[in-house]
């Protein structure tokens, strides 16, 4: 630190900003490590160098300013720098007295006073693997599905358990058999609907490679048949 006073430290505020300022609690308990020296409800003046000190003690440079900052920049503490007022040590020893150019400063201080509450310290987030093998108690039963949405009415092959269409998707060719009142419904919106949409969802089956592509097949296939009504252009 480059001073010898510890009364000059203090948290950074501006006019700027509101009247209580919040920052993170001090990493350094001085009251608790240092109790004859540091009292919160009755502080007195420290002596010329404390920091020094408690660096010599082996406390993190840092971590000492940003305490002694927080400790001194408070009310109280301006308060008991009055000229010829004892400065402390560490052990609670007379170490030096407050000079007058000194309890002015301090009095300076506490004209335009904003004060501080300390809140709790946030924890550290845990640094998160880019990847990760998943173990047997992070899976669960489930069922996979395939969904394909086609508006165009296929020309069906009749088998003997129903009628197998296929739809041609980005991917892959997607083969699947409709009994007859699932192919009834594709059949009905054909005739009396100008555009429609099918939803067809079911179990993903069989997959092999042809020379076609890839060729999926769709067990147990479930069929929805929605309208799909022209946007009407209102103009004012």
């Amino acid at each position: 630190m480059n001073m010898e006073s510890v009364d000059n430290l203090q948290v950074s505020v501006s006019n700027d900003e509101p009247e209580v300022q919040f920052v993170t609690v001090p990493p350094l308990d001085l009251p608790a490590l240092y109790p004859a020296c540091f009292d919160p409800n009755n502080p007195h003046p420290l002596k010329f160098g404390v920091h020094k000190d408690l660096v010599a003690a082996g406390y993190n440079r840092r971590e000492v300013r940003l305490s002694l900052s927080m400790y001194c920049w408070q009310k109280g503490y301006l308060s008991s720098i009055q000229a010829g007022a004892m400065r402390t040590d560490l052990q609670g020893q007379p170490a030096g007295e407050v000079t007058e150019a000194e309890a002015a400063v301090a009095q300076a201080k506490l004209v335009n006073f904003k004060p501080v509450r300390f809140k709790p310290l946030a924890e550290p987030k845990p640094k998160l693997p880019r990847n990760a093998p998943l173990t047997e108690e992070n899976i669960v039963s489930g069922r996979l599905e395939l969904t394909v949405k086609f508006n165009e009415l296929p020309k069906p092959v009749v088998i003997k358990s129903g009628m197998k269409i296929g739809i041609q998707t980005e991917t892959a060719l997607v083969v699947a058999t409709l009994k007859p009142k699932a192919w009834k419904k594709l059949e009905k919106a054909q005739a009396e609907w100008s555009q429609w949409v099918a939803s067809m969802t079911g179990k993903l089956g069989v997959q092999v490679n042809s020379n076609m592509g890839k060729i999926v097949t769709l067990e147990n296939p479930a069929l929805v048949v929605f309208e799909k009504k022209a946007k009407v252009n209102v103009t004012l």
